[in-house]
């Protein structure tokens, strides 16, 4: 249970006897109390501080509550609301539920010294569907962190494989053509001409493993995200493939084609 005293109360009413009462209440209980006569008064009171609940009379001169509900509602106050409301006003206790108040209490009913349960059960109830409505949307947002990282991989795989394919009728065809080629050089350029080939070989050989590497440290980070996987274990396998791509860069600086 949250202790009253970091609790901070704001109540509107009019009747200024029934206001002073509820207000020397819940400070003897060692709420932290304002308040005020208006919905006027309210608003301003609401755009200056923050409040833990607020206990908001239905029918005042001017602004009514459901005035101030409405403009909570517009101004995405998420302050839990208790509203007080007189007998014959249940259809303007629906109404102010449906605008986001946690509670309606009846004056005619109200236990004074129950008010301080209310309220803590109240601000118990909007903590929870606080931290409800966060956990839920960080769920959303991963579950499209998910679709969107799925999508990725699935397109990365179908690059490495066209890749991979065009790498490889590459890597024949210069064998094919070094082949052909080769008996019609001199003696004496041909070692050259090997060498060349087999380092054009080489470099797509290892484009192939870069693609590869990718592909993998794509695959796990996937799995990774839907929790398939340990945590700790994806951030060794991507620093891994990271330490392969920088392998692979290097030689490919070192043999002038990176």
């Amino acid at each position: 249970m949250v202790p009253s005293d970091t609790l901070r109360v704001l109540i509107v009413e009019d009747e200024d006897s029934f206001r002073l009462v509820i207000k020397s209440t819940l400070v003897s209980q060692g709420f932290q109390v304002e308040d005020c006569e208006s919905g006027e008064d309210a608003i301003q009171h609401l755009s200056q501080a923050d409040f833990d609940v607020v206990l908001l009379d239905y029918k005042m001169p001017g602004m009514t509550g459901l005035n101030v509900l409405q403009w909570m509602h517009e101004q995405k106050k998420k302050t839990p609301v208790v509203m007080l409301t007189a007998a014959g006003t249940e259809v303007v206790a629906v109404e102010a539920m449906k605008l986001g108040a946690y509670d309606y209490i009846r004056k005619e009913h109200l236990d004074i010294n129950h008010l301080p349960i209310i309220i803590r059960g109240v601000h118990e109830r909007f903590l929870f569907k606080k931290d409800k409505d966060m956990r839920m949307q960080m769920e959303r947002e991963r579950d499209k962190d998910i679709m969107a990282f799925a999508i990725f991989h699935n397109n990365i795989s179908s690059l490495s494989h066209i890749v991979n394919n065009t790498l490889s009728l590459l890597s024949l065809n210069i064998e094919e053509q070094c082949q052909s080629l080769l008996p019609s050089l001199k003696e004496e350029d041909r070692p050259r001409f090997k060498s060349i080939c087999s380092e054009m070989v080489q470099q797509y050989n290892l484009v192939a493993l870069s693609v590869k590497s990718l592909l993998t440290m794509s695959g796990t980070l996937k799995e990774g995200l839907e929790g398939t996987i340990d945590p700790g274990l994806m951030e060794r396998v991507a620093q891994e493939n990271i330490s392969n791509l920088e392998r692979v860069h290097n030689k490919l600086a070192e043999s002038g084609t990176a």
